[in-house]
């Protein structure tokens, strides 16, 4: 009974921290907009670490609590419909997921892969974009324009100390990465999430599954094909279809990225300063962005060809 009280108390928290976090920006302005990214923390420890009914409360929680907020800041309906859409509704999913598992016939317990559970989200992102997309065209609407006509109101009414000009410079530079790049922050953001709420459950010793080693994330196949067939559209397309092209191939990046990354990690295990190494290697990330592409096609030869056994890379435990 004291157990269940517990799990009732740290399941509110968990949903009450979310939706703070989540409401920063909107009560405190654009210059709050970090502790958005750590929005699903909360709901995915309460998921990971007390089970999927935690998730469910925690984002039910959130919901409410956000809603209030919505009402006392006499905001629109918006930020419910994003932290849904957005955290709550994907947590709970990730959560139904991570926590799935099964004996192989050797008797060892094999649980789904983290990757895989990105991989159905994202999957469930590109097929809204693509439908969204196809309606778009049918209207005999171009989707750049559309993309001009949604984003130039819109940075106007979040930041007009910017100005006409300066909001129309910056429209032009959003263009080609929108909605892709909205997809692959938002999958940055649940893997940020994920990592976290790991981490917690891990230090508290709570956690329900084994935590995953980079090194161990492994893409499904499906991926870097689709992968492919966005550049096939970017180079044989028309103007639409190159557009939509040019954003799937930036959402896709992100899972092909991690797999990368993991490949850096197994190489940077071999070394005495390994997090010495990590910790350059993701600096690098940061300053020079373009380079995530190029991890992420390395990440993709690597388990495609299993670059790592063949030249031996890394020890035979670390093999993935």
């Amino acid at each position: 009974m004291q157990g269940t009280a517990r799990n009732f108390v740290l399941t509110l928290a968990a949903g009450a921290a979310a939706a703070l976090l989540f409401a920063a920006p909107f009560a405190l302005g654009l210059g709050a907009v970090a502790p958005l990214t750590l929005t699903g923390v909360p709901l995915m420890a309460a998921g990971l670490g007390l089970g999927l009914l935690a998730a469910i409360g925690a984002g039910v929680t959130g919901l409410m609590l956000v809603f209030a907020l919505a009402i006392v800041f006499a905001l629109s309906s918006e930020p419910v419909v994003l932290f849904a859409g957005l955290f709550a509704i994907p947590v709970v999913f990730a959560v139904q997921q991570l926590q799935r598992s099964r004996t192989t016939s050797l008797g060892y317990i094999e649980w789904h892969p983290p990757l895989n559970v990105m991989a159905w989200i994202l999957a469930g992102a590109l097929l809204a974009m693509c439908v969204f997309a196809a309606m778009v065209i049918q209207g005999n609407t171009d989707l750049p324009f559309l993309t001009r006509s949604f984003l130039e109101p819109a940075l106007t009414g979040l930041m007009p100390e910017l100005g006409f000009h300066r909001t129309r410079a910056l429209v032009e530079v959003l263009i080609p990465l929108f909605p892709g790049g909205v997809v692959a922050a938002w999958l940055l953001m649940l893997s940020i999430a994920t990592a976290g709420a790991l981490a917690l459950l891990h230090f508290a010793g709570a956690l329900r599954r084994p935590a995953p080693r980079m090194e161990e994330l492994r893409l499904p196949l499906w991926i870097p094909f689709a992968f492919g067939l966005t550049i096939l559209f970017v180079i044989f397309g028309d103007f639409n279809l190159a557009y939509l092209g040019q954003n799937a191939a930036l959402a896709l990046l992100v899972p092909m990225f991690l797999a990368g990354a993991g490949t850096f990690h197994a190489i940077a295990r071999r070394t005495p300063i390994s997090y010495l190494v990590i910790a350059v290697f993701y600096g690098f990330m940061i300053v020079f962005p373009p380079l995530i592409a190029v991890v992420a096609l390395i990440g993709v030869a690597d388990q495609t060809l299993e670059l790592r056994r063949r030249f031996g890379l890394v020890p035979a435990g670390l093999e993935v």
